[in-house]
């Protein structure tokens, strides 16, 4: 059964992606100040790597709740529902949470740029990781798997403070001539 509200929303997140992917933690970080960081809310597992990303995120939501424990899960791209995209115990997000939660946030960034708080307002993918925040937050969940957007150390992600930064899969098949060589070459690109 369509929801009108649930779509409205789809709609307004969908056309933030004209403006593209934004570097740099400032925005994040004052959104999710301003709403009481719930990225501090939960225990976090960090997956950064260019292949696997999300095979190794859902895995290890999978072993953390077959542990007993209360899990939240955040990967992108969806495949068929944005709400894939954030996962309670193995649950999408219900339409509602996203519905409301959207426009909490955006009544909140508005307020902040109002304020002079931040520059712009939040990209699709930052108003996306701050809703998974908000939900898991919400859901009580006690560790969050967080797989990484596009990378680098200004990725949207890189608010949480997770004890494991990275799971990385074996690089080799993704190896050029070009990459560096030594590991703190390639990590300090993988970084940048």
């Amino acid at each position: 059964m369509p929801d009108p509200a649930y779509s409205a929303t789809l709609e307004h997140l969908y056309g933030l992606r004209r403006f593209g992917m934004r570097p740099g933690l400032e925005v994040m970080r004052a959104l999710l100040d301003a709403v009481g960081s719930p990225e501090r809310s939960f225990r976090a597992l960090h997956v950064a790597g260019s292949k696997g990303k999300g095979s190794v995120s859902a895995m290890a939501a999978a072993v953390l709740g077959a542990a007993g424990l209360r899990v939240g899960l955040y990967t992108s791209p969806h495949l068929v529902s944005y709400r894939e995209r954030i996962r309670v115990d193995g649950e999408p997000v219900a339409r509602e949470a996203v519905t409301h939660g959207v426009e909490r946030l955006r009544g909140v960034a508005e307020r902040l740029e109002r304020e002079g708080r931040i520059d712009r307002s939040p990209t699709f993918f930052e108003l996306t990781t701050a809703l998974a925040f908000e939900t898991f937050r919400a859901a009580r969940v006690t560790h969050a798997v967080v797989e990484v957007g596009l990378g680098g150390r200004l990725d949207a992600t890189n608010v949480v403070d997770a004890p494991v930064g990275v799971v990385r899969r074996s690089s080799s098949s993704t190896r050029t001539s070009s990459a560096p060589r030594s590991r703190g070459s390639r990590a300090r690109r993988r970084a940048s």
